[in-house]
């Protein structure tokens, strides 16, 4: 791409995207935006990987209910 027909105006646009769109935010957000939109301390601990594991554990056992049951 040709530099030629750019004047000050797109080169001052390229130079606020790389500060906008810079610092691994993700989805083109500000850093500002990423820090208020993203996953905040629970200090109830890891729930949904407990609430996943308690909802295996219980299907499993009606797994194995239904098993013993046939045999």
């Amino acid at each position: 791409m040709s530099e030629a027909h750019f004047d000050e105006y797109d080169y001052y646009n390229f130079d606020q995207d790389k500060y906008l769109y810079s610092g691994h935010s993700g989805k083109q957000r500000t850093k500002k935006e990423a820090e208020t939109n993203t996953n905040h301390f629970d200090p109830s601990g890891h729930t949904r990987k407990v609430l996943t594991k308690m909802h295996n554990t219980e299907a499993n056992r009606k797994e194995a209910s239904k098993g013993s049951k046939n045999h």
